[in-house]
């Protein structure tokens, strides 16, 4: 989402990408070095200034009808298997696993999408959960609705090169708008 807004010589672009608001202004009467650039989170707290220290693992974090605590993060993982053994899944690279803890803190029956986590490298790469890899963590949990109150547990595997470092992981509720919850992996 995007507008721009003129004004007498002064022009100001708003942008909001991801519950990322970014203002560029350039312009005015003065002598200028160029735009410059503010960027804040939607809460209108703006820029890092008396902004929250990152949760990491361990720390509840909340997006929507949902509170997640990670609770331990797994690299290297070079093969899962269901419980019987009989069927395993491989890697392209190597699993992280990242298990985590959801609770529905709103009033209505929620379901927790694997497919909506995004897991983040010290370059900003951005993974998505492989579902098939899931299925061998023998967790159904994710897969029904979560009533509220109610609390499940379960592994997101996430199929990376070898050699990646996760160093973020983003949450967020599957069926509102609200910004994802960010836990930092990092010890």
């Amino acid at each position: 989402m995007w507008g721009c807004l003129g004004c007498g010589g002064l022009m100001v672009l708003v942008l909001i990408v991801g519950g990322i608001v970014v203002a560029v202004s350039s312009g005015g009467d003065g002598p200028s070095d160029g735009p410059s650039v503010e960027a804040g989170d939607d809460s209108g707290n703006g820029g890092d200034g008396g902004q929250e220290a990152e949760a990491g693992i361990g720390d509840p974090v909340e997006s929507g009808a949902f509170r997640f605590t990670v609770t331990e993060v797994e690299t290297g993982v070079t093969e899962l298997s269901d419980d019987s053994g009989m069927m395993t899944e491989t890697p392209d690279g190597q699993y992280v696993i990242v298990h985590v803890t959801v609770e529905n803190i709103g009033d209505q029956a929620g379901t927790f999408d694997s497919t909506q986590q995004t897991l983040l490298d010290a370059e900003g790469k951005e993974y998505s959960a492989d579902s098939a890899a899931e299925a061998m963590t023998s967790q159904d949990a994710f897969l029904n609705q979560i009533n509220p109150g109610n609390t499940v547990q379960g592994k997101l595997p996430f199929d990376v090169p070898e050699g990646v470092e996760p160093t973020k992981i983003e949450l967020r509720d599957f069926l509102t708008l609200d910004q994802s919850a960010v836990v930092s992996l990092q010890e």
